[in-house]
């Protein structure tokens, strides 16, 4: 067996409270990548600490991987995070969980990572690192990482997860939405990866975008492998495949569930050479086939707001093809005439409607639906597409 597991102290909130970060890792018999790095894995749940489905998913993972690790059929390095976000995991206001920000001072947890990327321009001058020399650049990135200084416990959560994230050749950050489809965000340069991950996790909306802006976790990660990547100094195929992977919405938390997303993942392991699944083992893992996975430029999201305050109605739910101009939903006002007329809202895009909001009551101009179009919105700009909600 080579599993091993490691508790990381962060900086105590107050007197006598502080937190652990956990993670387990599977040191398998060697699946070589480029000029002899090892491949590797990273997999995290929780970053959002109210986003449940996730942290069930690795559950299920880590019972298999147990399973895989037992028969010897684990290949390479596979690092798994339960939870990466236990301070937003004890957040609770009145027995309400509160985990997408931080009660200190409102931050969206999966912004503002620490941006490495002048840090490791500054570093690579000074490095004479061989083309596509993977191993070189991970312990470029540790130097880099490992200059940080953090001070409080969310920004030294932050640079624990960076900096772990960095060592490895695939990186999923598990996450939901509040009600919704399966999807994934990743870069633009790493849509093969991208399609490849979906087919198996049976995900038919894939977002690509080349910068989102926020600097998200795989975002803070993608930017320095491009730095690389600009330089010359590995090429496309060689940088790491980073994507966040939304599992759903948040009331989506079931082993039926957990055990599917586990199993794509797995084959997606299995895929990349990770792990050697038993040929014998029929788990009725049917892969979606290539065309059946939509692609959908990140700055063709549409973030529909609600018109006006009041209950929302959907016309349409997640999954749904939409076209422009078409009623996706209405908005009940609570405040007026008995009988006073609802507030259609609209459809702007040509597409499918992805997610909608999970608790109905909603005020003017807040999130009603997000929708996936084929086109880019003229009012969607490249690192301004995510918003803090």
């Amino acid at each position: 067996m080579t599993l091993s597991t490691e508790h990381s102290e962060l900086p105590a909130l107050s007197p006598g409270a502080s937190h652990r970060l956990l993670k387990h890792t599977f040191k398998g018999v060697g699946s070589v990548g480029s000029v002899g790095s090892e491949l590797s894995a990273y997999i995290q749940a929780g970053l959002h600490a109210d986003e449940l489905p996730g942290m069930l998913v690795i559950q299920h993972l880590l019972d298999a991987l147990v399973k895989l690790d037992n028969a010897g059929r684990i290949r390479g390095r596979i690092v798994v995070r339960p939870f990466a976000n236990p301070i937003g995991l004890g957040q609770r206001v009145f027995g309400a969980h509160t985990g997408r920000f931080n009660l200190d001072n409102g931050e969206n947890f999966n912004r503002r990572f620490p941006d490495l990327t002048s840090r490791v321009e500054t570093a690579l001058a000074t490095r004479d690192i061989g083309h596509n020399d993977v191993k070189s650049a991970k312990a470029l990135f540790a130097d880099v990482a490992a200059e940080l200084t953090p001070l409080d416990p969310v920004a030294a959560m932050k640079a624990a997860l960076l900096t772990e994230a960095l060592q490895h050749d695939i990186v999923l950050d598990l996450h939901c939405d509040t009600d919704g489809i399966l999807h994934l965000y990743s870069n633009r340069s790493q849509h093969t990866q991208a399609v490849a991950l979906a087919r198996c996790m049976q995900i038919k909306a894939v977002f690509l975008e080349d910068r989102a802006g926020g600097t998200p976790f795989d975002e803070a990660i993608t930017q320095c492998w491009s730095v690389l990547q600009q330089a010359g100094v590995v090429d496309e195929e060689h940088t790491a495949f980073c994507t966040s992977v939304e599992l759903r919405g948040q009331a989506d938390v079931s082993d039926a569930f957990a055990h599917a997303d586990a199993q794509g993942i797995l084959h997606y392991l299995a895929l990349r050479g990770l792990v050697e699944l038993d040929p014998n083992n029929d788990d009725g893992f049917h892969p979606l086939a290539e065309h059946d996975v939509m692609v959908f430029p990140l700055e063709g999201v549409s973030h529909v707001p609600a018109p006006a305050g009041g209950l929302v109605a959907y016309k349409k739910r997640p999954g749904d093809t939409v076209k422009a101009g078409e009623l996706i939903a209405e908005i009940i006002p609570l405040l007026g005439a008995i009988g006073a007329a609802r507030h259609p809202v609209f459809s702007d895009v040509d597409g499918l409607l992805i997610v909608q909001q999970y608790m109905k009551l909603v005020r003017p101009g807040q999130r009603v639906a997000l929708l996936a179009g084929k086109e880019a919105l003229p009012h969607r700009k490249t690192g301004q597409l995510l918003n803090d909600f």
